[in-house]
């Protein structure tokens, strides 16, 4: 933290004619305000980073195995489950035949088969024979 009773020393310093521990001082506070400046970049790039987790940690689920981001309206993915789990990084799936393909780890996935849809159970369909 900056020490701003160091401004009025400097001021009385140069006042008095003691230019030479007058610059002494200001180089010290300037060193001191330039670390701080960097302590403070530092801490943006860390809240950043942490508000990405947070968004990340609400709007990111599991469904058949893969990873889907939902954003405001949309829903994107699926992404590489195998790059997300061993890297943290969220790499979108490519389609390549019948198969989900990574472009980074180059890890297949078989396409998800879209649910079967059951006839309710008691309800069977009945069969009118033709009459010859």
């Amino acid at each position: 933290m900056l020490d701003y009773r160091r401004f009025k020393e400097i001021n009385d310093l140069f006042a008095a004619g003691r230019t030479e521990q007058a610059r002494h001082l200001l180089m010290e506070l300037q060193s001191r305000c330039i670390a701080l400046r960097d302590e403070m970049e530092r801490l943006k790039v860390q809240i950043r980073t942490f508000e990405d987790i947070l968004y990340l940690s609400k709007n990111l689920s599991r469904e058949n195995g893969f990873y889907w981001l939902t954003t405001p309206g949309v829903r994107q993915g699926p992404f590489c489950p195998q790059c997300y789990d061993t890297m943290g990084a969220l790499i979108r799936l490519e389609k390549e035949d019948y198969a989900l393909c990574c472009p980074y780890c180059g890890q297949r996935h078989a396409l998800p088969r879209p649910p079967v849809a059951h006839a309710p159970a008691g309800r069977m369909a009945r069969i009118i024979p033709f009459v010859r």
